[in-house]
């Protein structure tokens, strides 16, 4: 369908569907809370069910949602990944998902603090697919945290109308904190620059490969339907589609609409345009690829974002270059870092910081 096809098609649709039908297909849909499970779930009471409910509100890739929790007893917990949420074609040994973990991992410490508990954390994964990552024993701390925890209910990816401005000193040294694993590289830098076109590059190359692009469609909730159904994945509002176009990709797009030559070209050109946009490029590195950094990694990563939109910083994790082993290797080289890249983030001032409206998985569907 061409776009005057398009345009001559919405407009009668419009007209046949009524405003009742549009106005459900543009409503925005928002995070949802966290259910009301009534009876307990494997003897947790309410409290405890809502710091896994706290914790599931971490990041992951194409929002897989991979981690899951087995219940030892109510203060013992096993944290897992299911292998079924994994990206198997561009994350194959499944770092994204342990740094994932490691991004859960930080929220439910946090979380647990507020509510007088301290956390007891063993890794026990000894290979990168085991499904047991980490042992949780919970106890009574000596006091609790300040935090709070509305900052986990609003931390999200902001991919769109990220502005240009130059990051203040303080903000810069706010991302990088007082270690040297974080890097902080300006739009318009030599690095910056460098950056910019190889997340392009490296964009295009999972584009036009079929296995990524399938895995992506497999991960695209279209309708609002779907969103209910499998509460995960990426939704019109999470990719921050707006307006008709919105209202017509919920109507009419499919998983097959994604293997299209014009959504792949429309893909690019959309990355063209964020990559062009923003203060910056913050990279975060670990000293090796074992578990337990990248677990320690992830929660680096989820403290400064717990923080950024109090400073109005969005932050876009986008990591094609480093999913691309050849890609990854020469920005290695280029940049002249030994460690292991572990996140490449795009970063910058917005004036409008939007709400979450990422599906979350039903407890029910976490708790094992």
């Amino acid at each position: 369908m061409n776009r005057r096809q398009f345009i001559n098609y919405s407009g009668a649709s419009f007209a046949l569907l009524g405003g009742a039908y549009l106005f459900n297909s543009l409503l925005q849909l928002k995070t949802p809370e966290r259910e009301n499970v009534g009876n307990q779930i494997k003897g947790l009471d309410d409290g405890l069910l809502d710091l896994i409910y706290l914790a599931s509100l971490a990041p992951s890739g194409h929002n897989t949602q991979p981690w899951t929790v087995r219940i030892i007893d109510s203060n013992h917990w096993i944290i897992g990944i299911d292998l079924a949420r994994c990206l198997t074609v561009v994350d194959p040994e499944n770092r994204e998902a342990l740094l994932s973990i490691g991004a859960f991992l930080e929220n439910l410490i946090v979380a647990a603090r507020v509510k007088g508990y301290d956390v007891d954390v063993k890794v026990v994964a000894k290979h990168s697919k085991d499904r047991d990552v980490l042992d949780i024993k919970l106890y009574k701390g000596n006091g609790s945290s300040n935090f709070d925890v509305k900052k986990i209910r609003l931390r999200r990816t902001v991919r769109n109308n990220l502005l240009n401005d130059q990051l203040s000193r303080e903000d810069i040294q706010f991302l990088i904190g007082k270690n040297s694993d974080s890097i902080y590289y300006a739009r318009e830098s030599k690095e910056g620059n460098y950056l910019a076109e190889g997340t392009l590059l490296a964009n295009k190359s999972q584009v036009y490969r079929d296995t990524a692009q399938e895995e992506l469609a497999k991960w695209i909730r279209w309708s609002n339907r779907d969103s209910r159904q499998y509460r995960n994945g990426l939704t019109p509002e999470a990719m921050e589609i707006e307006g008709i176009a919105k209202w017509y990709v919920k109507n009419f797009y499919s998983r097959q609409s994604v293997l299209e030559n014009r959504f792949r070209e429309e893909t690019i050109k959309k990355v063209g345009e964020q990559v062009a946009a923003g203060s910056g490029w913050l990279l975060i590195t670990s000293k090796d690829s074992s578990i337990p950094e990248l677990i320690g990694t992830g929660r680096k990563l989820q403290r400064v974002w717990l923080e950024a939109r109090d400073k109005r910083i969005a932050i876009h994790p986008m990591t094609q270059m480093i999913e691309e082993e050849v890609i990854g290797n020469q920005m290695a080289s280029f940049l002249g870092i030994s460690e292991k890249i572990q996140f490449l983030l795009r970063i910058g001032y917005c004036n409008d910081y939007p709400q979450p409206v990422s599906p979350r998985m039903l407890l029910a569907n976490i708790i094992l």
